[in-house]
C-alpha cells in the first residue's frame, strides 16, 4: 500500500531515471497525455513503460478481450484477464503501477469516424500499433489535430518503427501516394466511411492471424517507447518519416532505412502471388 504523497512517490520510482534525464525533460514526459491505440503484444508493452516513465493520463484504445491464443505474447494475457476487455486489463495495471494514474477514455470499439476524433484531440503524443486498413483513421484524425504517431509493426523475425510528426509537415512520399491510389481507387474516402463500410473494408483487406513471437512484438514496444521518450524530452534525434528503425533478430542487424522505392513496390505487384512469412525463411 503506497502511504506517501504522489511526489515523494514519483521521485522515488524515477530515481534512476533521474540520474540519465534532467528533471525538466522527466516533468515533459510526465505531463504528457498519451493515447495508445491497440493493446496486443506491441501495445501493452508500451503502456507499461509509459507509466514507468511516470505518465499519469492515458486513453486507450482496444476493442478486444483476451483470448487463450495471446498467451504466448501479450503482456497482460493470463489465465485470470482471459475473457475480460484488453482496455480494463490495462487500467488496472497502470494504476498498480502509478496509483495516481488517470485513465481519460477507455473505448472498448472499432475504430471509426464517430469516435476516433475526440480520443485523438488534446494528446501529446499517439502510439499506433493496430494493423487493420481502418487503422488510417488514427493516422487521419492525428494529422488535422496535430498530434505526432509513434508507429510500429512486427513481422516474423524483426520488425520497423517510425514517427509521423504531424506538428510540423509530414507528406507522404510518392511511393505511398501510389500505393494509397492503388488500394484505395474507387472506394469511398475512409474519413467518410459508416461503421458497416469500415467492417466491409477490413474483412476485405484485414491480413487476418499471423505468427507472432514474443521477444520480437516486445521489442518494437521498447523502440517504440525510445522514440516516444525522444519525441517528448527532446532529447536525441528521433527517426521521422519516411525513414524508419528496422530489425532483424535472426538475420541479425538494426538499421535506419526508408519505405521502400517505387520500383522495389512495382516489383512486388507483378508478382501475382504473395509469399507468406514462414515460407519466405525457407
Amino acid at each position: 500500500m503506497v502511504k506517501s504523497s504522489e511526489s515523494e512517490f514519483l521521485n522515488l520510482m524515477l530515481h534512476r531515471t533521474a540520474l540519465c534525464f534532467s528533471p525538466e525533460e522527466i516533468e515533459r514526459v510526465k505531463r504528457a497525455t498519451i493515447g495508445i491505440a491497440g493493446l496486443g503484444g506491441v501495445g501493452a508493452i508500451t503502456a507499461e513503460l509509459m507509466a514507468r516513465w511516470g505518465v499519469k493520463r492515458f486513453r486507450l484504445f482496444d476493442k478486444d478481450i483476451y483470448e487463450p491464443t495471446n498467451l504466448n505474447r501479450q503482456l497482460y494475457a493470463t489465465t485470470k484477464t482471459i475473457g475480460r476487455y484488453k482496455v480494463e486489463v490495462t487500467a488496472e495495471r497502470l494504476r498498480e503501477i502509478n496509483p495516481w494514474t488517470e485513465i481519460e477514455m477507455m473505448i472498448k470499439d472499432r475504430v471509426c469516424n464517430e469516435n476516433i476524433y475526440d480520443f485523438v484531440e488534446g494528446l501529446d503524443l499517439l502510439i499506433q500499433t493496430t494493423d487493420s486498413p481502418s487503422s488510417l483513421l488514427f493516422y487521419k484524425a492525428a494529422e488535422i489535430k496535430r498530434v505526432p504517431v509513434v508507429n510500429g509493426y512486427a513481422s516474423l523475425t524483426g520488425g520497423f518503427v517510425t514517427v509521423f510528426d504531424y506538428r510540423h509537415k509530414c507528406r507522404p512520399s510518392l511511393l505511398e501516394r501510389i500505393k494509397d491510389f492503388i488500394k484505395w481507387r474507387g472506394l469511398k474516402k475512409i474519413t467518410q466511411m459508416t461503421r458497416e463500410e469500415l467492417d466491409a473494408l477490413d474483412e476485405k483487406w484485414g491480413i487476418g492471424t499471423t505468427p507472432s513471437i514474443n521477444f520480437i512484438t516486445n521489442m518494437v514496444g521498447c523502440l517504440i517507447v525510445a522514440e516516444a521518450v525522444k519525441l517528448l524530452t527532446g532529447r536525441g534525434r528521433s527517426i521521422k518519416y519516411p525513414k524508419r528503425i528496422e530489425f532483424d533478430v535472426f538475420e541479425p542487424h538494426l538499421k535506419i532505412s526508408k519505405f521502400g522505392t517505387i520500383k522495389e513496390y512495382l516489383q512486388r505487384l507483378a508478382n501475382k502471388k504473395e509469399t507468406n512469412l514462414i515460407k519466405n525463411l525457407q
